[in-house]
């Protein structure tokens, strides 16, 4: 029984030991306590303090966004046939032009064949109608040449039977006249030589009568004998001057029958001459005639080349037909071969060798990644911030401490009806293609800028919700607690301005070296003593003790105003 009370009794008297000396620690901590606090009462409150600097202050705007490819291509046949050849798959990286896949072209070769054999056929016949047209035309032309040639011939003709007519007649009537002449000629000599005989017959008796007188004068002895052989010789002579006159007519009848015959001669070569003249002529102007009448029929068969060419023509037309149709299959033969239109990456692959390709139907999707678009929306008053060609920051949720500077390259002026927000696009470069498309990531946009602008960080400043600025930003009428040369806190009334996620922009109530109060352990009011203790500060300026601030409020549309 001893025992038992022995096991319960040294347990209760620890625990009586233990609590004792638990409340006279407890004491000495509450007196060390209230030690320290009159000590710190006499030497003031301790506080962090920041300095007021001069920097530049950006205000953004944050949304959220999806990734996307500025290029998708569903790679699709224009043929069908059976997928012979399918090498990629979803993942893997193609270039331009690189063969993806192959339709079987064993068909489309056959029509390629058929076309081919088309066209030769329709080449040959071209081919033949040209020879005949150029032998016709060859034809045609030396006709034409020949009949051109006759008919010059003919008019050559034509035009010396015209001169042989006049000289000719000229000629005949010159003999004509040359007769006439002559016969003149004769008839004057048939007068000339009458008048010879008349005189000469005159002479002839007065020498009779002479002869007979001297004859008897001889045979009376009254004159010489002399006398009478004169006499005698006188009458011969004037009886050979009257012959001779005789054969003189006798010659001029003779000469002027001649002429006269050679007139009646002469006047019908010249009736002759003109006869022939005209017929001549006549029968020239009959070739003239024939000649023109030929050519013109030779002429006539140049009509048959407007038949010619126009046969030529359809011919011509059914080779090019069948040309088309030859580059029509070849490109059917081509498109049987399925290239990469761009450099990217396939992103989806929807058929498998040996399956039945159609077109229209999508064979793999190949999307260009090497820059891609971060597609987000902004609400109205932020799109009257943004422009084109701004510069943008993206983090994607998947690529943690990564951050990616890119530009706007759309921007929708029509904004959406239902969520009355502006559609923007940024650009981003992606050369490794870690952005993938359909990642989320948060777009900061820049808003606002105020350049060297006295700062402070956002600790410091203390303001009610009426104190602030129209747009819900830490702007307008607020408080913050400056500690002065004497260690004295000074509760001075300020106007802000823009705000970052760090800092606050104060326009006027304070100046840049100032300090100001960020953090401290209880309220500290106007006028109170202070001491500032060393605060641990980021890279950025802001204090890292944790503070109560006054965040702004969340923006419309995925994003948020900083």
């Amino acid at each position: 029984m001893m025992k038992r009370w022995i096991v319960f009794l040294v347990p209760a008297i620890l625990l009586l030991g233990m609590i004792g000396w638990r409340i006279s620690q407890k004491n000495a901590e509450t007196a060390a306590r209230k030690t320290q606090q009159a000590a710190r009462g006499k030497a003031g409150s301790i506080v962090e303090a920041a300095v007021a600097v001069r920097r530049d202050i950006v205000e953004t705007y944050e949304a959220v966004g999806s990734a996307e490819a500025p290029s998708t291509v569903n790679v699709t046949p224009k043929v069908a046939g059976r997928l012979q050849y399918l090498q990629v798959r979803e993942g893997d990286s193609v270039q331009a032009g690189q063969i993806l896949a192959r339709i079987d072209p064993a068909e489309v070769q056959a029509d390629v064949r058929n076309v081919e054999a088309t066209l030769a056929e329709a080449q040959s016949r071209l081919a033949q109608a040209q020879v005949t047209e150029d032998a016709t035309n060859v034809g045609v032309g030396a006709a034409i040449q020949t009949q051109q040639a006759a008919l010059a011939t003919a008019r050559a003709v034509s035009a010396q039977a015209s001169a042989d007519q006049g000289a000719q007649i000229a000629a005949a009537q010159a003999a004509v006249a040359d007769a006439e002449g002559r016969v003149e000629a004769a008839k004057a000599e048939i007068a000339s030589s009458e008048a010879a005989i008349r005189t000469a017959q005159a002479n002839l008796e007065n020498a009779q009568v002479s002869l007979q007188r001297q004859q008897s004068l001889v045979k009376e002895g009254a004159t010489a004998r002399q006398n009478l052989d004169n006499a005698q010789t006188i009458l011969k002579v004037q009886q050979g001057a009257l012959d001779e006159a005789g054969q003189r007519k006798e010659n001029a009848l003779a000469a002027q029958n001649s002429a006269l015959a050679q007139q009646r001669v002469a006047e019908r070569q010249v009736q002759i001459a003109q006869n022939k003249a005209k017929s001549d002529i006549a029968a020239a102007q009959a070739g003239v005639a024939q000649a023109r009448a030929t050519l013109s029929s030779a002429q006539a068969n140049t009509s048959q080349r407007s038949a010619y060419q126009k046969n030529l023509q359809a011919l011509a037309a059914a080779v090019r037909a069948a040309e088309a149709n030859v580059r029509a299959a070849q490109a059917r033969l081509g498109d049987t071969v399925l290239r990469s239109p761009l450099t990217g990456v396939v992103t989806q692959r929807s058929l498998d060798p040996g399956g039945l390709a159609t077109p229209g139907q999508t064979i793999v999707t190949v999307q260009a990644i090497r820059q891609v678009w971060l597609t987000t929306s902004v609400p109205e008053e932020v799109s009257r911030s943004v422009y084109l060609g701004q510069t943008a920051v993206v983090r994607f949720d998947a690529l943690s401490g990564e951050a990616y500077t890119g530009r706007i390259t759309q921007l929708n002026p029509a904004a959406d009806l239902q969520s009355r927000q502006f559609q923007i696009r940024v650009r981003l470069d992606n050369p490794r293609g870690r952005i993938k498309p359909g990642m989320s990531g948060q777009v900061v946009l820049e808003t606002k800028r105020a350049r060297n602008v006295v700062t402070v960080p956002r600790e410091a400043v203390r303001f009610t919700e009426t104190d602030r600025a129209a747009d819900g930003d830490a702007a307008g009428a607020a408080t913050v607690t400056v500690v002065t040369a004497e260690n004295k806190a000074q509760v001075r009334n300020v106007r802000t301005g823009l705000s970052d996620d760090k800092s606050v922009a104060v326009s006027s109530g304070l100046e840049p070296g100032e300090k100001v109060v960020i953090l401290t352990g209880r309220e500290v009011k106007d006028g109170q003593s202070v001491r500032i203790a060393e605060a641990k500060r980021g890279k950025d300026g802001g204090a890292s003790a944790t503070a109560a601030q006054v965040a702004p409020p969340a923006g419309a549309g995925g994003g948020s105003q900083k």
